[in-house]
């Protein structure tokens, strides 16, 4: 039996090169998944834009989400810290923007656009500020 092909192997899976247990699969279908769903109910109500928004937005929701609803691997812990803030933060502007569509006075838009953006002006200060402390 030659042991330097057990160290080699060895290092290998410390290294990630072996494929042992369930991988990561890729979830980049969600978001055509939600568009083309959110099309298709748009459609059948007479409102295709608001839909596509609606569905885009769920689609983004679905993929900040997701880390939180999968089921962890063995040797993964639960990790809060992998959610992604930006992808939840767009997916909850579209789909309010494509329900104001329907609902909203055309009134309301500047305000709320205003609002949104002051908003994200003060978030992104305090994530700069953040990550210089």
């Amino acid at each position: 039996m030659n042991t330097n092909n057990c160290t080699e192997i060895k290092d290998a899976e410390r290294r990630g090169l072996t494929e042992s247990g369930e991988h990561h699969k890729p979830f980049g279908f969600i978001i055509p998944a939600g568009i083309l769903i959110g099309l298709g109910v748009g459609i059948l109500v007479d409102y295709v834009f608001s839909g596509f928004l609606i569905g885009l937005g769920i689609g983004f929701l679905g993929s900040g989400l997701l880390p939180l609803v999968r089921k962890p691997l063995e040797s993964e812990g639960i990790n809060l810290g992998n959610t992604d803030v930006t992808m939840l933060l767009i997916g909850a502007f579209l789909v309010f923007i494509g329900i104001g569509i329907v609902y909203a006075p055309a009134a309301l838009w500047p305000y709320a656009i205003a609002g949104f953006l002051i908003l994200v002006g003060i978030w992104v200060l305090v994530r700069g500020f953040y990550h210089i402390g």
